[in-house]
């Protein structure tokens, strides 16, 4: 097949923060270290100057820092800069699934892999990020925006 080019481009994309504690087992711990909740909040921001340029930011939170479970503990927040071409062809709902179902999950993807590598050098082993369903994602930052979270 061959593949359609997107009106998305992506201009950059790079870790912004990044923090990773290996939390131990106590004696006798029997649980799984990797089982830990993960929590994923996203952004979408419009340039001012520019209404065809966006600034997409993704954390992701692993474990309760609070309380934590063993095994890792860990924030990540990642940004990713994307324009369109001819924004003015585009229909502002294909924009904004542009924007939430593709620059999102490359972005989570982004972070997957860096927690892969630095998580590789730890006490557990590497952490590879689960996949998520990004149509729930999607439809949970709905939600929040409407009820103005």
């Amino acid at each position: 097949m061959k593949p359609k080019k997107s009106p998305l481009l992506l201009s950059d994309i790079y870790i912004v923060a990044s923090s990773l504690i290996a939390v131990p087992a106590p004696d006798g711990f029997n649980g799984d270290i990797k089982s830990i909740s993960i929590d994923i909040d996203f952004n979408i921001l419009q340039q001012i100057e520019d209404k065809s340029k966006f600034k997409v930011v993704v954390s992701i939170d692993g474990n309760d820092l609070q309380n934590p479970t063993p095994g890792y503990c860990f924030n990540i927040v990642a940004e990713g800069l994307f324009h369109f071409d001819n924004l003015d062809d585009l229909k502002s709902e294909d924009r904004d699934s542009l924007l939430s179902r593709s620059a999102v999950p490359l972005i989570i993807g982004h972070i997957r892999s860096h927690l892969a590598s630095i998580s590789a050098i730890g006490p557990y082993d590497r952490y590879i990020l689960p996949l998520f369903d990004f149509n729930d994602l999607a439809q949970q930052k709905a939600e929040e925006v409407k009820n103005g979270k």
